[in-house]
């Protein structure tokens, strides 16, 4: 009886080999995560910096735009080119401050997925001398070429078109 509890004994302190770690999806979803970001961010700043073809290197051809405005329908990079390359030419000094940066989610699984979502205030000053400040937030998705294929974005982009829209001085 001895002899079998002293090697069952034996037999469980003896050192174990480490096992191999093997990366679940959420390992492999933050590092497409961090690519992502990292694509992201260059392309904030190509944008901040008015650089339009620096940040279009960050879309896929055949990327979708769901733009802000009211009832516009999903577009395509060239319409997201024009879209930014306006407020490239209308605004001075775009800056995205605030910026919160965070991972995106399936929506099934409720697992990060590696894309990004994030939010902040632009701020700029229009070219009418209006420095205009708006609340931001978007999703971004990813191909496996860290190239954006699909992006949605929200702000009220009709009340800042206003803001800065001259006025008639009729009342």
């Amino acid at each position: 009886l001895w002899l079998g509890l002293s090697m069952a004994v034996l037999a469980c302190s003896q050192p174990q080999k480490p096992t191999e770690e093997v990366p679940t999806r959420s390992d492999e979803a933050k590092v497409k995560y961090e690519k992502n970001l990292a694509i992201l961010r260059a392309s904030l700043t190509a944008f901040e910096n008015e650089q339009i073809e620096e940040w279009a290197t960050s879309l896929a051809d055949n990327v979708v735009w769901n733009p802000p405005s009211y009832g516009a329908p999903a577009v395509t990079k060239e319409d997201w080119k024009k879209s930014l390359t306006y407020y490239a030419a209308e605004w001075d000094s775009i800056k995205l401050t605030n910026a919160t940066f965070l991972p995106g989610i399936d929506s099934v699984s409720h697992e990060p997925d590696g894309s990004v979502r994030y939010y902040g205030t632009w701020v700029g000053v229009h070219k009418s001398g209006m420095k205009t400040s708006i609340h931001y937030y978007a999703t971004l998705e990813f191909n496996s070429d860290n190239k954006v294929t699909s992006a949605s974005e929200y702000m009220d982009i009709g009340g800042l078109l206003n803001a800065v829209a001259p006025k008639s001085g009729k009342k």
